[in-house]
Protein backbone atom coordinates (compact mmCIF):
# COMPACT_ATOMS: atom_id res chain seq x y z
CA UNK A 1 0.00 0.00 0.00
CA UNK A 2 2.79 2.77 0.88
CA UNK A 3 4.26 1.91 -2.78
CA UNK A 4 1.57 2.40 -4.30
CA UNK A 5 1.31 5.51 -2.26
CA UNK A 6 4.71 6.45 -3.61
CA UNK A 7 3.98 5.66 -7.50
CA UNK A 8 0.21 7.23 -7.49
CA UNK A 9 -0.24 10.61 -9.87
CA UNK A 10 -0.68 13.40 -8.28
CA UNK A 11 -3.78 13.80 -10.37
CA UNK A 12 -5.10 11.64 -7.79
CA UNK A 13 -3.30 12.13 -4.70
CA UNK A 14 -5.29 13.47 -2.54
CA UNK A 15 -3.36 13.34 0.42
CA UNK A 16 -1.73 16.54 -1.43
CA UNK A 17 -4.01 19.25 -0.84
CA UNK A 18 -1.82 22.49 0.11
CA UNK A 19 1.41 23.53 -1.49
CA UNK A 20 4.65 23.30 0.89
CA UNK A 21 5.46 26.53 2.25
CA UNK A 22 7.22 28.04 5.53
CA UNK A 23 6.41 30.72 8.04
CA UNK A 24 6.50 34.29 6.45
CA UNK A 25 5.18 37.80 6.23
CA UNK A 26 5.26 39.67 2.79
CA UNK A 27 5.29 43.11 2.57
CA UNK A 28 6.56 46.07 0.67
CA UNK A 29 9.48 48.46 1.53
CA UNK A 30 11.34 51.71 -0.68
CA UNK A 31 14.93 51.54 -1.42
CA UNK A 32 16.14 55.07 -2.23
CA UNK A 33 19.38 56.51 -3.97
CA UNK A 34 22.08 57.16 -1.99
CA UNK A 35 22.47 61.22 -1.36
CA UNK A 36 19.17 61.99 -2.68
CA UNK A 37 16.17 60.44 -4.54
CA UNK A 38 15.58 63.35 -6.94
CA UNK A 39 17.73 65.97 -9.53
CA UNK A 40 19.59 63.01 -11.65
CA UNK A 41 20.12 63.97 -15.42
CA UNK A 42 22.89 63.18 -17.77
CA UNK A 43 24.49 66.40 -17.43
CA UNK A 44 24.95 66.27 -13.88
CA UNK A 45 24.49 63.14 -11.33
CA UNK A 46 23.55 60.60 -14.16
CA UNK A 47 24.03 57.52 -12.21
CA UNK A 48 21.91 56.24 -9.74
CA UNK A 49 22.65 53.71 -6.95
CA UNK A 50 20.28 52.14 -4.97
CA UNK A 51 21.30 49.47 -2.08
CA UNK A 52 19.13 46.53 -1.09
CA UNK A 53 19.68 44.50 1.64
CA UNK A 54 17.46 43.17 4.49
CA UNK A 55 18.57 40.86 8.10
CA UNK A 56 15.35 38.79 7.84
CA UNK A 57 13.81 38.57 4.17
CA UNK A 58 14.33 37.62 1.29
CA UNK A 59 13.60 39.38 -2.24
CA UNK A 60 11.18 38.28 -4.53
CA UNK A 61 12.42 40.04 -7.40
CA UNK A 62 9.34 39.01 -9.77
CA UNK A 63 7.65 41.39 -7.91
CA UNK A 64 9.57 44.19 -7.48
CA UNK A 65 9.73 47.37 -9.54
CA UNK A 66 11.50 50.57 -10.20
CA UNK A 67 9.76 53.59 -9.56
CA UNK A 68 10.36 57.45 -10.72
CA UNK A 69 9.13 60.55 -11.64
CA UNK A 70 10.55 61.83 -14.92
CA UNK A 71 10.44 65.74 -15.70
CA UNK A 72 10.43 67.48 -19.21
CA UNK A 73 12.92 70.59 -18.19
CA UNK A 74 12.88 71.88 -21.74
CA UNK A 75 10.93 74.61 -23.59
CA UNK A 76 9.72 71.62 -26.04
CA UNK A 77 7.32 68.65 -26.11
CA UNK A 78 8.55 64.78 -26.31
CA UNK A 79 7.46 61.41 -27.33
CA UNK A 80 9.81 58.34 -25.50
CA UNK A 81 10.76 56.05 -27.63
CA UNK A 82 9.32 52.82 -28.48
CA UNK A 83 10.55 50.63 -24.76
CA UNK A 84 9.28 52.89 -22.17
CA UNK A 85 11.10 53.83 -19.37
CA UNK A 86 13.79 51.48 -20.48
CA UNK A 87 14.80 53.67 -23.12
CA UNK A 88 16.40 56.79 -20.05
CA UNK A 89 19.36 54.36 -19.81
CA UNK A 90 22.55 54.05 -20.69
CA UNK A 91 23.41 51.09 -18.90
CA UNK A 92 22.40 49.39 -16.33
CA UNK A 93 24.46 47.12 -13.63
CA UNK A 94 24.12 45.53 -10.57
CA UNK A 95 27.03 45.66 -7.92
CA UNK A 96 28.34 44.71 -4.78
CA UNK A 97 31.12 46.58 -3.26
CA UNK A 98 32.55 47.65 -6.13
CA UNK A 99 32.18 44.23 -7.97
CA UNK A 100 29.86 44.42 -10.97
CA UNK A 101 28.39 41.29 -11.30
CA UNK A 102 25.80 41.85 -13.71
CA UNK A 103 26.21 44.97 -16.23
CA UNK A 104 23.85 45.46 -19.47
CA UNK A 105 25.78 48.51 -21.95
CA UNK A 106 23.35 50.11 -24.51
CA UNK A 107 20.33 48.66 -22.63
CA UNK A 108 17.79 51.18 -23.93
CA UNK A 109 18.94 50.11 -27.77
CA UNK A 110 18.35 46.14 -26.54
CA UNK A 111 14.49 46.89 -25.23
CA UNK A 112 13.56 49.67 -28.29
CA UNK A 113 15.12 48.13 -31.14
CA UNK A 114 14.23 44.42 -30.09
CA UNK A 115 13.07 43.31 -26.89
CA UNK A 116 9.97 45.47 -26.65
CA UNK A 117 8.83 45.49 -30.28
CA UNK A 118 9.57 41.41 -30.72
CA UNK A 119 8.06 39.82 -27.16
CA UNK A 120 5.74 42.84 -26.15
CA UNK A 121 2.05 42.70 -28.10
CA UNK A 122 -0.59 44.94 -28.54
CA UNK A 123 -2.27 44.23 -25.00
CA UNK A 124 1.54 44.89 -23.51
CA UNK A 125 2.06 48.08 -25.29
CA UNK A 126 -1.59 49.24 -23.55
CA UNK A 127 -0.35 48.22 -19.96
CA UNK A 128 3.41 50.44 -20.79
CA UNK A 129 0.50 53.35 -21.95
CA UNK A 130 -0.10 53.48 -17.99
CA UNK A 131 3.53 52.67 -16.27
CA UNK A 132 5.79 53.56 -18.73
CA UNK A 133 4.51 56.79 -21.14
CA UNK A 134 4.24 54.75 -24.15
CA UNK A 135 1.00 55.66 -26.69
CA UNK A 136 -2.33 53.35 -26.78
CA UNK A 137 -5.46 54.24 -28.23
CA UNK A 138 -5.30 58.00 -27.73
CA UNK A 139 -5.33 61.05 -29.28
CA UNK A 140 -2.29 62.99 -30.46
CA UNK A 141 -1.43 66.42 -28.75
CA UNK A 142 0.46 67.41 -25.24
CA UNK A 143 -2.18 65.68 -23.60
CA UNK A 144 -2.01 62.49 -25.68
CA UNK A 145 -1.94 60.41 -23.06
CA UNK A 146 -4.93 61.45 -20.97
CA UNK A 147 -7.27 61.85 -24.06
CA UNK A 148 -8.95 59.23 -25.83
CA UNK A 149 -8.90 59.15 -29.87
CA UNK A 150 -11.78 60.74 -31.38
CA UNK A 151 -14.27 59.53 -32.64
CA UNK A 152 -15.11 59.44 -36.28
CA UNK A 153 -11.16 60.64 -36.44
CA UNK A 154 -8.49 58.88 -38.19
CA UNK A 155 -6.69 56.55 -35.33
CA UNK A 156 -3.24 55.78 -35.04
CA UNK A 157 -2.38 53.18 -38.15
CA UNK A 158 -0.75 50.43 -35.53
CA UNK A 159 -3.09 51.09 -33.31
CA UNK A 160 -1.46 51.41 -30.02
CA UNK A 161 1.72 53.31 -31.44
CA UNK A 162 2.41 56.72 -33.10
CA UNK A 163 6.07 56.69 -34.22
CA UNK A 164 7.98 59.81 -34.14
CA UNK A 165 4.97 61.12 -31.97
CA UNK A 166 6.81 64.71 -30.22
CA UNK A 167 3.43 65.30 -28.66
CA UNK A 168 2.82 63.18 -25.61
CA UNK A 169 5.09 65.33 -22.43
CA UNK A 170 4.05 69.01 -22.64
CA UNK A 171 6.66 71.10 -21.53
CA UNK A 172 7.52 71.03 -17.41
CA UNK A 173 5.36 68.34 -17.51
CA UNK A 174 6.28 65.23 -14.53
CA UNK A 175 5.00 62.02 -15.42
CA UNK A 176 5.39 58.87 -13.06
CA UNK A 177 7.37 55.85 -14.53
CA UNK A 178 7.04 52.23 -13.16
CA UNK A 179 8.96 49.09 -14.87
CA UNK A 180 10.86 46.22 -13.97
CA UNK A 181 14.39 46.24 -12.79
CA UNK A 182 15.91 44.13 -16.07
CA UNK A 183 19.30 42.82 -16.16
CA UNK A 184 21.12 39.82 -14.33
CA UNK A 185 20.28 38.45 -10.42
CA UNK A 186 16.99 40.58 -10.97
CA UNK A 187 15.56 38.40 -13.76
CA UNK A 188 14.84 35.38 -12.35
CA UNK A 189 12.23 33.17 -10.19
CA UNK A 190 13.92 32.67 -6.98
CA UNK A 191 14.01 34.42 -4.11
CA UNK A 192 17.50 36.37 -3.22
CA UNK A 193 18.27 35.85 -0.05
CA UNK A 194 19.23 39.39 1.07
CA UNK A 195 20.37 37.52 4.87
CA UNK A 196 23.55 36.11 3.44
CA UNK A 197 24.54 38.99 1.64
CA UNK A 198 26.92 41.44 3.93
CA UNK A 199 25.25 43.83 5.68
CA UNK A 200 28.05 46.31 4.71
CA UNK A 201 28.43 45.43 1.60
CA UNK A 202 24.40 45.34 -0.28
CA UNK A 203 23.55 44.84 -3.20
CA UNK A 204 23.32 47.86 -5.68
CA UNK A 205 21.14 48.53 -8.48
CA UNK A 206 22.97 50.82 -10.27
CA UNK A 207 21.07 53.18 -13.78
CA UNK A 208 23.25 55.29 -15.63
CA UNK A 209 21.43 57.91 -17.66
CA UNK A 210 21.31 58.61 -21.59
CA UNK A 211 21.29 61.86 -22.93
CA UNK A 212 17.95 63.99 -23.64
CA UNK A 213 18.30 63.81 -27.14
CA UNK A 214 18.36 59.88 -27.66
CA UNK A 215 15.37 59.21 -25.43
CA UNK A 216 12.62 59.67 -28.57
CA UNK A 217 11.33 62.76 -31.00
CA UNK A 218 11.21 66.19 -29.66
CA UNK A 219 9.22 68.91 -31.20
CA UNK A 220 12.19 71.40 -32.33
CA UNK A 221 16.08 70.76 -32.14
CA UNK A 222 18.48 71.97 -30.09
CA UNK A 223 17.48 70.06 -26.92
CA UNK A 224 19.74 69.97 -24.05
CA UNK A 225 21.60 66.95 -22.56
CA UNK A 226 19.74 67.16 -19.21
CA UNK A 227 16.29 68.17 -20.30
CA UNK A 228 14.81 64.99 -19.05
CA UNK A 229 15.13 64.94 -15.40
CA UNK A 230 14.57 61.50 -12.64
CA UNK A 231 13.39 62.61 -9.63
CA UNK A 232 11.75 60.62 -6.82
CA UNK A 233 13.38 57.42 -7.76
CA UNK A 234 13.00 54.54 -5.69
CA UNK A 235 13.20 50.41 -5.87
CA UNK A 236 9.67 49.35 -4.23
CA UNK A 237 11.19 45.74 -3.01
CA UNK A 238 8.58 43.05 -2.14
CA UNK A 239 9.99 41.27 0.85
CA UNK A 240 9.24 38.22 1.65
CA UNK A 241 9.98 37.82 6.01
CA UNK A 242 10.83 35.03 7.70
CA UNK A 243 11.52 33.12 10.39
CA UNK A 244 15.69 32.40 12.04
CA UNK A 245 14.78 28.82 11.53
CA UNK A 246 14.67 29.19 7.60
CA UNK A 247 17.76 31.25 7.64
CA UNK A 248 19.52 28.66 9.36
CA UNK A 249 18.16 26.38 6.93
CA UNK A 250 19.51 28.19 4.04
CA UNK A 251 22.84 28.44 5.83
CA UNK A 252 23.26 24.68 6.11
CA UNK A 253 22.04 24.27 2.94
CA UNK A 254 25.33 26.81 1.83
CA UNK A 255 27.54 25.04 3.58
CA UNK A 256 26.46 21.74 2.22
CA UNK A 257 27.17 22.99 -0.97
CA UNK A 258 30.99 24.07 -0.20
CA UNK A 259 30.31 27.51 1.33
CA UNK A 260 28.34 28.50 -1.51
CA UNK A 261 24.55 28.94 -2.22
CA UNK A 262 23.79 29.01 -6.27
CA UNK A 263 21.37 30.92 -8.24
CA UNK A 264 21.17 30.20 -11.93
CA UNK A 265 20.09 32.67 -14.33
CA UNK A 266 21.12 34.65 -17.86
CA UNK A 267 22.90 37.53 -18.63
CA UNK A 268 23.13 39.83 -21.65
CA UNK A 269 26.71 41.54 -22.95
CA UNK A 270 26.86 43.95 -25.62
CA UNK A 271 29.35 44.62 -28.36
CA UNK A 272 29.26 46.89 -31.43
CA UNK A 273 31.10 46.87 -35.17
CA UNK A 274 31.22 49.70 -37.71
CA UNK A 275 29.24 49.03 -41.00
CA UNK A 276 30.90 51.79 -43.60
CA UNK A 277 28.51 53.20 -45.87
CA UNK A 278 28.22 51.26 -49.19
CA UNK A 279 30.30 48.23 -48.53
CA UNK A 280 29.97 45.30 -50.21
CA UNK A 281 30.59 41.43 -50.04
CA UNK A 282 30.54 39.26 -46.74
CA UNK A 283 31.34 41.66 -43.84
CA UNK A 284 32.92 40.25 -40.34
CA UNK A 285 31.50 41.49 -37.28
CA UNK A 286 33.84 41.08 -34.46
CA UNK A 287 32.28 39.89 -31.22
CA UNK A 288 34.81 39.71 -28.30
CA UNK A 289 32.97 37.60 -25.74
CA UNK A 290 34.36 34.92 -24.02
CA UNK A 291 31.79 32.74 -22.64
CA UNK A 292 30.55 29.25 -21.89
CA UNK A 293 27.28 28.82 -22.61
CA UNK A 294 25.87 30.86 -25.19
CA UNK A 295 22.15 31.07 -25.54
CA UNK A 296 21.72 33.31 -27.96
CA UNK A 297 22.71 36.32 -30.49
CA UNK A 298 20.45 39.53 -30.81
CA UNK A 299 21.56 42.08 -33.18
CA UNK A 300 20.07 45.36 -34.67
CA UNK A 301 22.05 47.50 -37.61
CA UNK A 302 21.31 51.36 -35.95
CA UNK A 303 22.21 54.75 -38.04
CA UNK A 304 23.26 56.89 -35.94
CA UNK A 305 23.74 59.99 -38.29
CA UNK A 306 21.16 61.36 -39.92
CA UNK A 307 22.77 63.36 -42.00
CA UNK A 308 23.36 61.74 -45.13
CA UNK A 309 20.61 61.41 -48.42
CA UNK A 310 20.53 65.34 -48.17
CA UNK A 311 17.91 65.28 -45.00
CA UNK A 312 19.46 67.30 -42.45
CA UNK A 313 17.21 66.15 -39.72
CA UNK A 314 18.48 65.89 -35.97
CA UNK A 315 18.91 62.93 -34.15
CA UNK A 316 16.39 64.33 -31.28
CA UNK A 317 13.96 64.45 -33.65
CA UNK A 318 13.32 60.73 -34.23
CA UNK A 319 13.00 57.68 -32.25
CA UNK A 320 16.54 57.08 -33.01
CA UNK A 321 16.94 53.65 -30.24
CA UNK A 322 14.39 51.58 -32.33
CA UNK A 323 14.74 52.43 -36.04
CA UNK A 324 16.66 50.45 -37.76
CA UNK A 325 17.44 48.24 -41.23
CA UNK A 326 18.67 45.17 -42.79
CA UNK A 327 21.81 47.11 -44.38
CA UNK A 328 20.41 45.30 -47.61
CA UNK A 329 21.86 41.91 -46.44
CA UNK A 330 21.47 39.17 -48.65
CA UNK A 331 22.66 35.99 -45.47
CA UNK A 332 23.65 36.32 -41.91
CA UNK A 333 25.49 33.55 -39.81
CA UNK A 334 27.52 33.26 -36.81
CA UNK A 335 30.84 32.03 -36.78
CA UNK A 336 32.67 30.86 -34.00
CA UNK A 337 36.35 29.19 -34.29
CA UNK A 338 36.15 27.49 -37.32
CA UNK A 339 32.49 26.69 -37.27
CA UNK A 340 29.55 28.64 -38.42
CA UNK A 341 26.25 28.86 -37.01
CA UNK A 342 23.77 27.88 -38.55
CA UNK A 343 25.89 25.22 -41.08
CA UNK A 344 22.96 27.09 -44.03
CA UNK A 345 23.08 31.16 -43.39
CA UNK A 346 19.62 32.84 -42.60
CA UNK A 347 18.61 33.94 -46.07
CA UNK A 348 17.94 38.08 -45.67
CA UNK A 349 15.79 39.87 -48.06
CA UNK A 350 18.83 41.73 -49.36
CA UNK A 351 18.84 44.36 -52.39
CA UNK A 352 15.07 46.14 -51.99
CA UNK A 353 15.29 47.48 -55.29
CA UNK A 354 16.00 44.45 -57.44
CA UNK A 355 13.49 43.40 -59.91
CA UNK A 356 11.12 40.63 -59.50
CA UNK A 357 12.61 37.65 -61.11
CA UNK A 358 11.13 34.22 -62.11
CA UNK A 359 10.55 31.92 -58.56
CA UNK A 360 11.28 34.30 -56.61
CA UNK A 361 9.01 36.83 -54.70
CA UNK A 362 9.78 40.26 -54.10
CA UNK A 363 11.85 41.56 -51.28
CA UNK A 364 9.34 42.47 -48.74
CA UNK A 365 7.78 38.71 -49.46
CA UNK A 366 11.07 37.13 -47.71
CA UNK A 367 11.08 38.37 -44.19
CA UNK A 368 9.88 34.78 -43.07
CA UNK A 369 13.17 33.31 -42.42
CA UNK A 370 14.80 35.58 -40.56
CA UNK A 371 11.45 36.56 -37.72
CA UNK A 372 11.58 33.10 -37.28
CA UNK A 373 14.80 32.81 -36.13
CA UNK A 374 14.41 35.78 -34.03
CA UNK A 375 11.45 34.00 -32.53
CA UNK A 376 14.03 30.65 -31.78
CA UNK A 377 16.17 33.07 -30.48
CA UNK A 378 14.03 34.55 -27.84
CA UNK A 379 12.69 31.78 -26.61
CA UNK A 380 9.15 32.22 -28.41
CA UNK A 381 8.27 30.46 -31.50
CA UNK A 382 6.00 28.09 -29.89
CA UNK A 383 3.90 30.70 -28.53
CA UNK A 384 0.15 31.78 -30.73
CA UNK A 385 1.95 35.14 -31.23
CA UNK A 386 5.85 34.37 -31.38
CA UNK A 387 6.78 37.64 -32.39
CA UNK A 388 4.56 40.51 -30.56
CA UNK A 389 3.93 43.59 -32.50
CA UNK A 390 6.33 42.76 -35.47
CA UNK A 391 3.99 42.60 -39.04
CA UNK A 392 4.50 42.96 -42.44
CA UNK A 393 4.38 46.97 -41.91
CA UNK A 394 6.36 47.30 -39.12
CA UNK A 395 9.36 44.77 -39.30
CA UNK A 396 12.08 46.39 -41.91
CA UNK A 397 9.61 49.12 -42.87
CA UNK A 398 10.74 52.52 -43.64
CA UNK A 399 8.51 54.58 -46.22
CA UNK A 400 8.19 58.03 -47.34
CA UNK A 401 5.19 59.91 -45.79
CA UNK A 402 4.76 60.62 -49.45
CA UNK A 403 4.70 57.36 -51.19
CA UNK A 404 2.95 55.59 -47.88
CA UNK A 405 -0.28 57.77 -49.31
CA UNK A 406 -0.10 56.45 -52.36
CA UNK A 407 -0.22 52.38 -50.87
CA UNK A 408 3.35 51.79 -51.89
CA UNK A 409 5.36 50.21 -49.33
CA UNK A 410 8.96 49.72 -49.54
CA UNK A 411 11.87 48.02 -47.56
CA UNK A 412 14.42 50.14 -46.96
CA UNK A 413 19.05 49.45 -45.59
CA UNK A 414 18.25 51.55 -42.85
CA UNK A 415 18.72 55.09 -43.87
CA UNK A 416 17.21 58.60 -42.89
CA UNK A 417 17.23 59.44 -46.73
CA UNK A 418 16.08 58.23 -49.99
CA UNK A 419 18.73 59.99 -51.59
CA UNK A 420 16.37 62.44 -52.86
CA UNK A 421 16.13 64.71 -50.39
CA UNK A 422 13.08 63.25 -48.52
CA UNK A 423 13.27 62.13 -45.19
CA UNK A 424 12.45 58.53 -44.25
CA UNK A 425 11.69 59.19 -40.36
CA UNK A 426 9.19 61.95 -40.37
CA UNK A 427 6.95 62.61 -37.22
CA UNK A 428 3.92 60.54 -38.50
CA UNK A 429 1.50 57.77 -37.44
CA UNK A 430 2.36 56.64 -41.39
CA UNK A 431 6.28 55.44 -40.38
CA UNK A 432 7.87 52.59 -38.41
CA UNK A 433 10.64 50.98 -38.77
CA UNK A 434 12.20 48.11 -36.23
CA UNK A 435 14.44 45.18 -37.70
CA UNK A 436 15.57 43.17 -34.67
CA UNK A 437 17.32 39.93 -36.01
CA UNK A 438 18.26 36.71 -33.88
CA UNK A 439 20.01 33.69 -34.03
CA UNK A 440 19.03 30.64 -31.76
CA UNK A 441 22.98 29.03 -30.13
CA UNK A 442 21.63 26.25 -27.64
CA UNK A 443 23.70 23.25 -28.52
CA UNK A 444 23.04 20.72 -26.22
CA UNK A 445 26.16 19.28 -24.81
CA UNK A 446 26.23 16.00 -23.04
CA UNK A 447 29.57 16.64 -20.93
CA UNK A 448 28.63 19.99 -19.91
CA UNK A 449 26.31 21.42 -17.19
CA UNK A 450 25.57 24.45 -19.89
CA UNK A 451 23.83 23.77 -22.65
CA UNK A 452 24.89 26.98 -25.09
CA UNK A 453 27.49 27.25 -27.41
CA UNK A 454 30.92 27.36 -25.32
CA UNK A 455 33.34 30.09 -26.90
CA UNK A 456 35.56 30.32 -23.64
CA UNK A 457 37.27 27.20 -22.69
CA UNK A 458 39.13 26.97 -26.45
CA UNK A 459 39.32 30.84 -26.71
CA UNK A 460 37.29 30.96 -29.63
CA UNK A 461 36.77 33.94 -31.59
CA UNK A 462 33.06 34.33 -32.50
CA UNK A 463 32.11 36.92 -35.41
CA UNK A 464 28.79 37.61 -36.62
CA UNK A 465 29.35 37.44 -40.90
CA UNK A 466 26.90 39.32 -42.77
CA UNK A 467 26.76 39.19 -46.41
CA UNK A 468 25.92 42.41 -48.28
CA UNK A 469 23.98 42.68 -51.40
CA UNK A 470 26.96 43.77 -53.95
CA UNK A 471 24.43 45.59 -56.31
CA UNK A 472 23.22 48.18 -53.49
CA UNK A 473 25.87 48.12 -50.79
CA UNK A 474 25.05 49.08 -47.44
CA UNK A 475 23.76 52.15 -47.73
CA UNK A 476 24.40 55.98 -48.06
CA UNK A 477 24.81 55.93 -44.49
CA UNK A 478 27.56 54.30 -41.37
CA UNK A 479 25.73 52.26 -39.66
CA UNK A 480 26.24 50.78 -35.99
CA UNK A 481 26.07 46.73 -35.62
CA UNK A 482 24.69 46.33 -32.06
CA UNK A 483 25.62 42.84 -30.76
CA UNK A 484 23.60 41.06 -27.29
CA UNK A 485 24.98 37.88 -26.75
CA UNK A 486 22.47 35.72 -24.00
CA UNK A 487 24.33 33.68 -21.84
CA UNK A 488 24.04 31.19 -18.90
CA UNK A 489 25.41 33.09 -15.58
CA UNK A 490 25.53 31.06 -12.14
CA UNK A 491 25.85 33.38 -8.89
CA UNK A 492 27.39 31.79 -5.68
CA UNK A 493 25.95 33.39 -2.64
CA UNK A 494 29.36 32.94 -0.63
CA UNK A 495 29.68 31.92 3.57
CA UNK A 496 31.46 35.56 3.80
CA UNK A 497 28.91 37.31 2.49
CA UNK A 498 30.34 38.09 -1.02
CA UNK A 499 28.66 37.52 -4.10
CA UNK A 500 30.33 35.64 -7.11
CA UNK A 501 29.54 34.64 -10.53
CA UNK A 502 31.15 32.01 -13.38
CA UNK A 503 29.65 32.63 -17.12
Amino acid sequence: MEDMARGIPKSIDYNDVLPVAVPAVARRRRFYPQGGASGFNALGTREIRIEIGSVNSLLDVQHSYLEMFAENRSAQTVGFDIGGGHVLFDEVRVEQAGRVLAREQEHNRLHAGILSVAQTNTDGQLSESIGQQQRGLNAAGAAGKIAPEPIGQAGDVYVCLRHNSANDMAAGQSVRICMMMPTGLFTQDKLLPLPLISQSNPLTIVLVMTSSVNVGAWSAAGIGVGDIQLNRVNYVAQLIEVGGDVINQLRMMQQMGGGQLTISGQDIEHSTDVLPNGTQGEIPIRIPARKRSIKSLLFQINSQDYTQGGVGIGVEQVYSLSSGGNANMDSFQMKVGSVVYPPQPVACWGDVGRAAAANRPLPQEERGECVMELAKALGSLGFTNPTGRLSSITYGVNTPQAIAAAGVALLTDGDNGDGAGNTLTPQSNQVQSVCPFGLDLQSFQHTAIESGLDSETMALETTLLISVSAAAGTGQEDKVVHCYLVFDQHYYFNADGTITFSN
